[in-house]
């Protein structure tokens, strides 16, 4: 059963908070408060009961815009909804109010069926905020390490920054190599524990490396940077988790050997460009991938490179500059599906 919101009333005259009490006890619990320092004190106590609060302006002591102040300063508090209650119409109090975080405003006197419903509405707001929030948590955690998702969501990400957009990223495929004839030498349950631990591997290095998982596409992993938020440096980010795929692939290599008897090695693919990013998919199945030329380039990269090899576009190259060691492979490299030859570089090294 879903519990009874809650609303903290702050009026230091006691005939409008048995007024208010009235109005709304029938629907919601009630806390109550004379002045702004006793209100913050409330809050402080029960942040996880109250939904809404309904704040006087000129009170004795801290008056609202004393609360307002340091409410504002407090991120646990920034999606509990303030509604002012004064009887004052001018425009400029109501834009000071609304700077310091108010929501809305109720105008005194009180007229009960317009404090009930502009509550109710405001309340409506925060819940569908906070599902909002809840569905680009699930969301994300899938993609990015969990602390960057809250990090993100405390500096404000909405929905607007997963809409469909043209979006540079710099994109990364790894996959292993021979796969397909080792899938024919074992059996299913050892096949599905070299994967895990290829997956892990290569999640653990894009997340470390402040990427963003798209998908595990069978022995391949699929990851971007530059989305869903603006990263800085892509291109190195993007080289930095592949060679240190690279590197921990060494210890995996001894693993699967000494454990399956299976010479295990990785490669990997990177290009840097514009790409469609966003929450694609049928209506009732969405996924933040991104999609495009770039995305098609960097997976023709990982499908010609050599085991333990990183491949690697010019543009990629041009952004590392001489932070890295590199080889260039010509630039008449045909890739399935382009019709010109293409610059194709190994990444050696970093600096």
């Amino acid at each position: 059963m879903e519990r009874r919101p809650t609303v903290l009333i702050v009026d230091d005259d006691e005939i409008n908070r048995d007024i208010l009490r009235s109005c709304l006890e029938e629907n919601y619990d009630i806390l109550e408060a004379a002045d702004g320092q006793e209100a913050l004190q409330v809050l402080s106590d029960h942040t996880d009961e109250v939904d809404g609060i309904l704040l006087d302006l000129i009170m004795p002591g801290m008056d609202g815009y004393g609360f307002l102040e340091q409410y504002s300063k407090e991120k646990r508090w920034q999606n509990i909804p303030v509604l002012v209650s004064t009887a004052d119409e001018r425009q400029q109090t109501e834009n000071r109010c609304l700077e310091a975080g108010a929501w809305d405003f109720i105008r005194k006197p009180f007229n009960p069926a317009v404090v009930e419903l502009r509550l109710k509405n405001t309340i409506s707001r925060r819940r569908y905020a906070e599902m909002q929030r809840r569905m680009m948590k699930e969301t994300f955690s899938r993609y990015m390490e969990p602390a960057v998702v809250e990090e993100l969501l405390a500096n404000g990400m909405t929905g607007e920054d997963i809409r469909i957009r043209n979006t540079e990223i710099a994109i990364l495929f790894v996959d292993i190599r021979g796969f397909t004839s080792m899938s024919e030498q074992l059996e299913a349950e050892k096949l599905v524990e070299i994967l895990n631990h290829f997956l892990t591997l290569t999640s653990t290095a894009i997340q470390r490396n402040g990427g963003t998982l798209d998908k595990f596409i069978g022995d391949c992993t699929m990851a971007f940077w530059g989305a869903p938020l603006p990263c800085e440096d892509k291109a190195y980010r993007a080289c930095r988790a592949a060679m240190d795929m690279m590197e921990w692939a060494s210890e995996f290599r001894t693993f699967a050997k000494e454990n399956y008897g299976q010479d295990v090695a990785f490669s990997a693919g990177i290009h840097m460009g514009t790409a469609v990013v966003g929450s694609l998919g049928a209506q009732d199945r969405k996924d933040y991938t991104a999609i495009g030329d770039t995305v098609n380039t960097a997976s023709r990269l990982v499908s010609i490179a050599p085991p333990g090899v990183v491949y690697i576009s010019r543009r990629v190259a041009g952004e590392l500059g001489g932070r890295a060691e590199i080889e260039s492979l010509g630039r008449d490299v045909f890739l399935k599906g382009k019709k010109e030859g293409f610059e194709v570089l190994t990444l050696k090294g970093l600096r």
